[in-house]
């Protein structure tokens, strides 16, 4: 109400904030029309001011996109169509947006009586806001874009400093084209109060925990898992960081970056969730040749890796010198890191309808289990199939660094000290049985720990045939290195000779149910985990 008693002037209000004011006016008409009436009238003819300035605005930033992309196809365009993207991204959307949002609001201010009724334009404006989301995910990069090609092009310093200038009420200096790129910025935060959960979204000091970006339509792709996974290229293995959103999965690889700059990634492939399919063993071709590390030489990675861990601990026992104990851990993740390379063999196969397909390997089949149900749920939407431009896709990529849930490779050396180093020893494991199957099946177990980083398989039960309750009753001792929970893994047997393996490593039995326990000690005396029931 103490709003409200203050009449707007032309150019100081928003489009959102009084988008409320008008909602609070609704109510005082009802109580004092002939009040609330002209005062509604005079809030909206401030606002429609405004709105004419920020539309003036947005015009002047788009006059020199048109001669831009006029010489881009040209033998000596001014700059690239990609640059020019990037510079201009969004902005012809937002300048459509609300230049119709203007052409349907003005009539009705100007033809005002008491009949009239606009609460539809404000809603229509609000459901479109989505797209200063992607604007602000790419502002940054427009802005270095555009100052890199101002410095280095003669040209597009000439063409950006003939466009007209702008000037307002708000801004009575005028303001070169480029300058304005900051406009729809400040057009969302002057109205931080009244879009807090909006900006919260966008903002990464106000949430550091976002895990949402915009898609080019202005809808949200929220970030539903992510993590690092050894795929199969060129005949070698490489370490990627894979990101699964809700309609695309985006395979990444960490830049080499100096020393403080900016850590980014850059995408190696994506595809649309609409497109993906996951072949079958039968389906699919054999594994590509890939030259598999002799056991013995992963042994020998694990005790030099065990041997480096003793060193840093007797050192920092001793209170050696930081540099000899960086030096030890600069080696020890060396050796993790080619472990967790060259350890995984079981293949988990990914395809793109349209042509493509891409070889991940894991260590862990519950691991491969949990990506394939997170994928399959969010297949099991109205999702459609789409084509990222290089914007677009420099812009997804981009806020992948920001979404990332899993920051570390998962290998021990990553851990801080204050982290939990993990058991080491024996775990005495006893599998007894299981029941709530519908059908008598082939049933066995399998057991995985976490060992040096990432899981492994460790033990396998005896296959209890056609039956509804297995009854394995089987014991098993289980080494732990720098272990933290066990997983167990309930399989029907596949007997079917028609799903023959390609790959030695293939599993093709059916996961019929999964759980992780935390591993912990007691004092001296180890732990013992009973698994009775599943």
């Amino acid at each position: 109400e103490c709003e409200l008693g203050t009449p707007t002037s032309p150019g100081s209000g928003s489009p959102f904030l009084v988008a409320v004011k008008l909602l609070a006016f609704d109510l005082l008409l009802q109580v004092e029309a002939g009040k609330g009436l002209e005062m509604r009238k005079l809030v909206l003819s401030g606002f429609l001011a405004s709105e004419e300035i920020y539309i003036n605005q947005l015009e002047a930033l788009l006059l020199p996109m048109k001669p831009l992309k006029a010489t881009a196809t040209t033998s000596q365009p001014v700059l690239t169509i990609q640059q020019i993207e990037t510079i201009f991204y969004k902005i012809q959307d937002i300048y459509e947006i609300h230049k119709e949002f203007y052409d349907n609001l003005c009539p009705k201010v100007q033809q005002w009586d008491s009949q009239v009724t606009m609460g539809h334009l404000f809603q229509k404006l609000a459901s479109q806001l989505g797209v200063y989301k992607a604007f602000v995910d790419n502002y940054k990069v427009a802005l270095e874009t555009a100052e890199k090609c101002s410095q280095s092009n003669n040209q597009f310093q000439k063409i950006s400093e003939a466009a007209p200038c702008v000037s307002s009420a708000l801004s009575p200096l005028p303001l070169p084209p480029t300058a304005l790129l900051y406009k729809p910025i400040d057009r969302v935060t002057r109205s931080t109060l009244v879009l807090h959960n909006f900006l919260s979204s966008i903002n990464e000091d106000i949430d550091p925990r976002r895990t949402a970006v915009t898609t080019p339509k202005g809808e949200t792709r929220q970030l539903v898992k992510d993590g690092f996974l050894v795929e199969v290229s060129e005949g070698s293995r490489k370490l990627r960081h894979v990101f699964l959103f809700t309609d695309v999965l985006l395979c990444a690889k960490l830049k080499k970056t100096s020393a403080g700059k900016h850590q980014q990634y850059d995408c190696k492939w994506y595809i649309p969730l609409a497109d993906l399919v996951f072949p079958s063993p039968e389906e699919s071709e054999a594994s590509p040749q890939v030259h598999p590390f002799p056991d013995h030489e992963l042994e020998d990675m694990k005790m030099k890796i065990s041997a480096l861990k003793s060193e840093i601990q007797k050192e920092k026992a001793n209170k050696g010198q930081s540099r000899a104990i960086e030096r030890l851990k600069k080696k020890m993740f060396e050796n993790e890191f080619l472990l967790l390379l060259n350890s995984p063999t079981i293949p988990f196969r990914i395809h793109n309808r349209n042509g493509k397909s891409y070889l991940f390997l894991l260590s862990s089949d519950y691991e491969r289990s949990e990506w394939r149900e997170a994928i399959q749920k969010l297949q099991k939407k109205d999702l459609q199939a789409f084509v990222l431009s290089s914007v677009e896709l420099q812009v997804l990529t981009g806020s992948c660094f920001k979404l990332r849930t899993v920051h570390n490779i998962p290998v021990t050396s990553n851990k801080d000290d204050d982290e939990s180093p993990g058991l080491y020893g024996f775990l005495h494991v006893i599998v007894h049985s299981a029941k709530g199957f519908k059908q008598s099946a082939n049933l066995y177990c399998t057991l995985e720990v976490d060992s040096f980083g990432y899981f492994v398989s460790k033990a396998k039960t005896r296959v209890f045939r056609d039956t509804t309750e297995p009854k394995w009753d089987e014991e098993f001792e289980i080494e732990l290195e720098g272990s933290q929970s066990l997983r167990i893994l309930c399989y029907e047997k596949c007997y079917d000779k028609t799903k023959v393996n390609k790959d030695n490593n293939e599993i093709v039995d059916k996961i019929m149910g999964k759980g992780q326990i935390q591993v912990r000690g007691r004092h001296s005396q180890g732990t013992k985990a009973r698994l009775g029931e599943l």
